[in-house]
């Protein structure tokens, strides 16, 4: 991540993000692709608020940015619905740690908070200082102790020694969870964390990332609302630096230990969660989600 990025702009970001996962929360049962309640919490631009004061205002919205940015509502909202359903699965074999890299404002520390897992937050000091009082304002008292706060700046610092540093056991199985993060990162700072993971990660990890396909950061992507997307974040600074190839990125983990255990692209998403189509969302593929297992 740039400075930029660390400090009111990364706040923004987030709150787009939970933004749409509240929109999509709002949704009938029958369309509704995700059911994430705390995401209002926070959500404090008045435009954002104002739009989801009602379910037709956030449904409307919803369908604008699905027309002008295809594939990418439908991403941030089922991303959550498959990583939940690693995690889950991980914790039924046992798993016991959740690392957030970039965390945002991922609720993931709300909708888990009474499962046994210790959940560690990893991001920038200043987006944490407006996400902690608010969690733990919603957390159960009881569970406030599973929630550990790591601040780490992903250009800047290691990743490694920040875990550990916090109590993160290295002997155990975990699960990493890697979302929203990797494209505004240079490759040499994507390096630097799986180097880490690599350490760090217990045989029986397992590692969930998302990421743009190469395409759109060297303009090379047919996909016209990948482009739309890409000049938009560039203008407000944050711009994409790292994509990569389905198989690009596999090579990738497996230098790193890792080897892939799943793959999904926005259209398989719907697929998976969606058969029916009947939130009609694009399926532009320029986005995918993949999950790995440390050797």
């Amino acid at each position: 991540m740039t400075s930029r990025r660390l400090d009111h702009t990364a706040s923004l970001t987030a709150q787009l993000n939970a933004a749409q996962r509240t929109a999509e929360s709002m949704q009938p049962p029958s369309r509704r692709l995700l059911d994430d309640p705390h995401s209002r919490h926070f959500v404090r631009h008045p435009l954002l608020r104002a739009i989801l004061a009602h379910r037709l205002s956030a449904g409307a919205a919803v369908r604008i940015l699905d027309r002008l940015w295809g594939g990418l509502h439908a991403h941030i909202v089922l991303r959550v619905r498959y990583t939940d359903d690693v995690c889950d699965a991980a914790m039924c074999d046992g798993i016991d740690q959740i690392v957030l890299l970039g965390a945002g404002f991922d609720t993931t520390s709300l909708r888990k908070a009474r499962n046994t897992a210790a959940i560690f937050e990893v991001d920038a000091p200043a987006t944490q200082s407006d996400k902690r009082p608010i969690t733990e304002r919603h957390l159960p008292s009881a569970e406030c102790s599973q929630t550990i706060w790591v601040p780490c700046d992903f250009e800047e610092d290691r990743l490694q020694k920040q875990l550990i540093t916090y109590g993160f056991d290295s002997a155990r199985p975990s699960v990493i969870v890697w979302l929203g993060v990797s494209p505004y990162l240079t490759a040499g700072a994507i390096d630097h964390v799986l180097t880490d993971l690599e350490t760090l990660c217990a045989p029986g990890s397992r590692l969930v990332v998302d990421y743009i396909d190469a395409g759109v950061v060297d303009a090379t992507t047919p996909w016209k609302s990948a482009r739309r997307v890409a000049r938009a974040v560039a203008r407000r600074g944050e711009p994409y630096r790292s994509g990569f190839t389905e198989a690009g990125l596999e090579a990738l983990l497996a230098s790193h230990g890792f080897s892939r255990r799943g793959h999904e692209t926005v259209s398989s998403l719907l697929q998976r969660y969606d058969p029916a189509h009947l939130s009609r969302l694009a399926g532009d593929d320029w986005l995918a989600i993949t999950t790995a297992e440390k050797n």
